[in-house]
């Protein structure tokens, strides 16, 4: 299981990486940058709406939170320790000089409650968005979608500082499942759509009830438009962005996320590539579908992957070997 391990932690970064250049840029925008569609790594555009000047291959918030989530796990043998992972948060939001630019609104939000001495059972009430699905996936590998009473239990305690809504508690716990079910050795696409809804439905006793339309009927939704348009991309893609939304909410990035590895067939480097392609928030869709489709498919261009382990002085390798001690059956 050590590859697919590895093609989860490579595939989060890959899709963060693809994205990154094209987040909160509208889909007529990147067609218009990119007429050809994106086929490869690229730095931030002098338009980047951040002002960030990263380079190819740099990664955002999106694998800087799963990485911290590896680290967790590292340091508790496999346990969830959400005391451990607000530490490093805090820690990398006031250090690392990159947070303001790269970090959501919900995190951004919680980090400023905690600070003030708020509860950590009350700061992430109103943490509706994509940032607790963009870094489940080590939670996923070490826990076993045939208990999904305890994978849901366990995604919970991580959204709990931050992302401690029903919507957002279902999306990371669909997003962990399918990443349990991929390392685990499951490569069916309808099984994937399955084990996401039975996340969803296990997801119901958690999370604050803050006011959110259905994930389940978004995410048919959003399949019908995929089998409406026989899987022609451009159409698919056209139709998920302004019918669906593409953006940080959870309600919107994770039908994005499911429709997408449907339509890259699982292929990860293609799943990057119309991620980062679909608009608004592309890094992070990319992040989770490539995650789950790393681990069904784990397998990426390797230049790809020397240029992000070079940039971000990354080893997926090691990461990969270090996790796979608290892999679970």
């Amino acid at each position: 299981m050590k590859s697919k391990i590895w093609g989860v932690l490579v595939g989060t970064a890959v899709g963060d990486a693809m994205g990154m250049p094209t987040e909160c840029w509208s889909q007529s925008k990147i067609e218009n940058k990119f007429p050809n569609g994106i086929e490869k790594l690229y730095p931030a555009d002098k338009e980047d709406i951040f002002g960030r000047d990263f380079a190819a291959g740099k990664i955002t918030d999106d694998t800087i939170n799963m990485l911290m989530i590896l680290d967790m796990l590292k340091k508790n043998q496999g346990k969830v320790c959400v005391e451990d992972y607000v530490s490093q948060l805090i820690e990398w939001n006031n250090n690392s000089g990159v947070s303001a630019y790269v970090s959501g609104p919900s995190t951004l939000r919680a980090l400023e409650k905690i600070s003030k001495g708020v509860s950590i059972e009350e700061t992430g009430v109103a943490g509706t968005t994509n940032g607790a699905a963009m870094k489940i996936a080590p939670i996923g590998i070490v826990s076993d979608y045939k208990n999904i009473e305890q994978l849901v239990k366990n995604v919970y305690q991580i959204c709990l500082p931050t992302h401690n809504t029903k919507i957002a508690v279902a999306g990371a716990s669909a997003a962990a499942a399918a990443v349990s079910y991929v390392v685990r050795g499951g490569n069916s696409i309808e099984e994937i759509w399955n084990i996401a809804y039975d996340a969803i439905e296990a997801a119901k006793i958690y999370g604050y009830d803050f006011p959110s339309a259905s994930l389940r009927f978004r995410m048919q939704q959003a399949r019908n438009i995929l089998q409406q348009e026989n899987k022609e991309e451009k159409k698919v893609l056209k139709r998920l962005y302004e019918e669906i939304g593409s953006g940080m909410e959870t309600i919107e990035t994770i039908p994005c996320v499911f429709t997408i590895i449907e339509l890259a067939n699982g292929n990860p480097w293609k799943a990057a590539k119309l991620s980062a392609e679909i608009g608004w928030d592309t890094d992070t869709i990319g992040a989770i579908c490539c995650a789950i489709c790393g681990g069904m498919n784990p397998d990426f261009p390797d230049e790809v992957v020397k240029t992000i382990e070079k940039e971000n002085e990354i080893n997926f390798k090691l990461l990969a070997e270090e996790v796979m001690e608290y892999y679970r059956e």
